[in-house]
């Protein structure tokens, strides 16, 4: 088997190829290595060049080599799965904003002012009395038993 990566004394290249791995699963599997490495991309025909300097001698670059290619799995199914239920993820928010877009007639909408108008009122004119939301659930409700307590 081939290898297709290749550690040097301070960085690494490694050859990906693009019909394997999408450039956008590419970029964020990269993207979580930053902290670690500098990374730099470029194209070769069908291959992606990537670049890896280590930001100091505390990692292992065979480790972080393999901890890469772990990730690139995992975004490329999460593209590919992302692509599989597009249509079903868009059905479904479709859905729940459908009911946003329903018109009304004059005298639905007036009706439903109504209602929301009325709820308004209910919660501004209401004056709430800071003793009786601020009570022991057991002084007010509780049996002479659960009050020893």
């Amino acid at each position: 088997m081939e290898r297709f990566y290749t550690i040097y004394d301070n960085y690494a290249e490694i050859v990906l190829v693009k019909e394997i791995y999408p450039m956008v699963s590419v970029k964020k599997a990269l993207a979580n290595f930053l902290d670690y490495a500098y990374i730099s991309i470029d194209t070769d025909g069908n291959n992606l060049l990537i670049k890896i300097q280590l930001k100091g001698n505390k990692y292992n670059m065979n480790e972080l080599i393999g901890e890469l290619y772990n990730e690139l799995l995992r975004e490329s199914l999460r593209y590919e799965i992302s692509n599989e239920t597009k249509n079903l993820r868009e059905l479904i928010v479709g859905r729940a904003l459908y009911t946003t877009c329903i018109q009304l007639d004059d005298e639905q909408r007036k009706d439903e002012d109504l209602v929301n108008e009325n709820v308004h009122q209910n919660y501004v004119e209401k004056e709430y009395d800071l003793e009786d939301i601020a009570q022991n659930w057991f002084d007010k409700y509780g049996k002479e038993e659960d009050k020893k307590c």
